[in-house]
């Protein structure tokens, strides 16, 4: 099994939508899509971009200086990632030295691990989506440069 097809089946298996094109034009065409499609269902959406992923367990990197980056992952109801398959890693050691270069850089960073829509349980063991983040994850794994 090659990373890409492991990180999509990984991503799929935590409820993430994987949407798998083959170039930069049509991941562009697929975030349109994606946004159309959530504004016709009534949800906000918003689109960041993925440093890394990583196949072991379907997560997106998403690393960035700016604060909205940050926010635009957590607040819509509809959050679209776009990944680049030459940016999946094996396992979480192997992210160490992007997260390492980002860190010794000095300036101010924001670092969030994203696996599957947002996640809670009550205690009772009762599981809900979407009450501290996204009801839905979309990722486009741009294959072009794999």
């Amino acid at each position: 099994m090659t990373l890409i097809e492991q990180f999509a089946e990984r991503a799929e298996a935590v409820s993430a939508r994987v949407v798998r094109v083959k170039s930069e034009a049509e991941a562009e065409e697929a975030v349109a899509h994606e946004r159309e499609r959530a504004k016709a269902a009534g949800l906000s959406s918003d689109v960041a971009r993925a440093s890394r992923g990583i196949a072991a367990t379907g997560t997106c990197v998403v690393a960035t200086d700016d604060e909205e980056t940050r926010l635009s992952t957590m607040l819509p109801e509809v959050s679209i990632i776009v990944l680049n398959a030459s940016d999946i890693v094996p396992d979480l050691p192997d992210i160490a030295p992007f997260l390492r270069e980002r860190h010794t850089a000095g300036r101010a960073s924001y670092t969030s691990f994203i696996t599957g829509p947002s996640r809670t349980a009550d205690i009772e063991r009762v599981s809900a989506i979407g009450v501290h983040g996204p009801l839905e994850l979309v990722i486009i794994l741009a294959e072009a440069n794999a």
